[in-house]
C-alpha cells in the first residue's frame, strides 16, 4: 500500500510497500494544504491500482532509478502473464526481420533496440505500451545534450531509433488482438543539414596539412566524391589500371564488405592523370587482389568514425577551417566539377545520382560561373543594353 509522509525539510514523500518491497519517492512539493490534498489523492490511486494489480511505478515516476526495480519484481510475481514483454517480444521480431535485411543494417536495428528500447520498454508488457509513453520517450531522447549543449540526437536519428518500436508494436496487436497504440502517432519532421562544401583553395589547405599518411585516400575522396563506405570497400581487384578506370562494386559498412545500395551506385569512374599517379602509389606495395587499398594496420578495412575522429576533424583545426562533415568531401567534389564545367550528367553519374535533380538542388548554389547559375548572364545583358544607365 502507498501513504505520504512530510521529510524533515517540509517536502511530501511517497512511501509505497508493494511486492515486499518498500519505495520512497520524493514528490518535490512541499507540505502546503493544497499540495496535501493532491498527494492523497494520488495515493489513493496508487492504492487502487495496487488492489487492482494494475499499478506501474513508470506512470507515476517515470524518471526515478527505482523503476527497473519494481519492474523486475513484477515480472518475477507474474512470470505468466497471457502477454509477453518487450524485450522477449522484441527478439521473436528482430528473428523474423532478420533475414530480409543486410547483416550491416540488422546490427544497426539491434543496437537501436537493444541501447535505446529495451532500457525503457523492456520490463513492460506488450499491451501496456501506449502513446503517451512513447512521447514521453521521445522527450527524454530529444534532450539529450553534448557538453557544447547542442542535441547529440538529431530528429532523423530519433526517428530512426523509434521506427523498430512501430513495427513491433504494430505486429504485436495483429498477433494478440489488442488495439494498435499508435495510430496516432506522427515521426518528427526531419530538416536536412545544410551542405558546406569546400572551396578550391581550401581544399589545397587542407591537402597541405594533412599527414603524408593519408593524402593519397583524402586526394581521391575530393576528385571523385565516393562515399566514405565505398572507398574503405576499394579493393586492388577494383583498380582497372589499363582501361583507368575505378569500379565501385562493394562498400564497407559497419565492419560488413556489402554490394553496393543501388545499380546507379555501382559505377566505374574514369582515372585522370593525377588520380593515375597517386593510385599507383597507393597500390604498388599490394601483392592480392583482394587487399583494400586503405587499411587499417591488420589489413582490414577502415572504421568510418575513428576516420572522423581521428584524421578529418583534427586536419580541419590544425588547417584552420571551418569544422564540417567528412561527407564534405563528396560535395566538394561534386561542387568543383561544375565549376570546371563538366557536363553535369557526367557528375550525376560519377556520385551514383539517379538524375541531375539532386545535383542542381543542392550543388548549384555554390558554383558561381557554372552553367550561369550565379545570375551574370541576366546583368551582362542588362548592362550591355544600358538599361540602367543613369540619366
Amino acid at each position: 500500500m502507498a501513504n505520504i509522509r512530510v521529510r524533515p525539510n517540509g517536502i511530501i514523500q511517497y512511501d509505497i510497500h508493494v511486492y515486499g518491497t518498500r519505495f520512497r519517492e520524493t514528490s518535490g512539493m512541499p507540505a502546503t494544504p493544497k499540495n496535501l490534498k493532491i498527494a492523497k489523492a494520488t495515493v489513493k490511486q496508487i492504492n487502487a491500482e495496487i488492489a487492482l494489480k494494475t499499478f506501474q511505478y513508470r506512470d507515476y515516476f517515470p524518471d526515478s532509478k527505482k523503476v527497473d526495480q519494481f519492474e523486475r519484481l513484477l515480472r518475477d510475481k507474474y512470470p505468466d502473464r497471457f502477454y509477453p514483454y518487450f524485450d522477449d517480444f522484441s527478439k521473436k521480431w528482430l528473428s523474423q526481420q532478420a533475414p530480409k535485411w543486410k547483416n550491416s543494417y540488422r546490427k544497426t536495428v539491434e543496437r537501436n533496440i537493444d541501447n535505446y528500447l529495451i532500457p525503457y520498454f523492456g520490463n513492460t508488457l506488450i499491451n501496456e505500451i501506449y502513446l503517451s509513453q512513447l512521447d514521453q520517450f521521445r522527450q527524454q531522447l530529444a534532450a539529450r545534450e553534448k557538453e557544447d549543449g547542442s542535441r547529440t540526437l538529431s530528429n532523423a536519428r530519433i526517428n530512426n531509433i523509434l521506427w523498430p518500436l512501430i513495427s513491433i508494436m504494430s505486429l504485436a496487436a495483429d498477433e494478440y488482438h489488442f488495439p494498435y497504440p499508435f495510430a496516432r502517432y506522427k515521426a518528427l519532421r526531419e530538416e536536412k543539414s545544410d551542405s558546406n562544401p569546400m572551396t578550391l583553395e581550401e581544399v589545397k589547405c587542407f591537402l597541405h596539412h594533412v599527414d603524408s599518411k593519408w593524402y593519397d585516400y583524402f586526394l581521391l575522396r575530393f576528385m571523385t566524391g565516393m562515399r566514405s563506405c565505398e572507398v574503405h570497400g576499394l579493393q586492388l581487384q577494383h583498380i582497372d589500371f589499363n582501361h583507368r578506370l575505378i569500379r565501385i562494386r562493394q562498400n564497407v559498412v559497419n565492419g560488413d564488405i556489402t554490394d553496393v545500395k543501388t545499380p546507379k551506385s555501382r559505377r566505374d569512374l574514369p582515372i585522370n592523370d593525377i588520380l593515375f599517379e597517386s593510385l599507383k602509389r597507393v597500390t604498388q606495395q599490394l601483392n592480392t587482389l583482394d587487399a583494400f587499398l586503405f587499411s587499417d594496420e591488420t589489413g582490414q578495412p577502415l572504421d568510418t568514425r575513428k576516420i572522423g575522429q581521428k584524421v578529418w576533424h583534427p586536419t580541419l583545426k590544425k588547417a584552420g577551417l571551418s569544422s564540417r562533415r567528412p561527407y564534405e568531401t563528396r560535395n566538394t567534389a561534386a561542387v568543383l566539377h561544375l565549376a570546371a564545367h563538366e557536363n553535369p550528367l557526367y557528375v550525376s553519374k560519377m556520385l551514383g545520382h539517379s538524375s541531375t535533380k539532386l545535383l542542381f538542388e543542392i550543388y548549384a548554389p555554390y558554383v558561381f560561373n557554372a552553367a550561369r547559375c550565379d545570375g551574370s548572364a541576366f546583368s551582362n545583358m542588362m548592362e550591355s543594353n544600358h538599361v540602367f544607365d543613369k540619366r
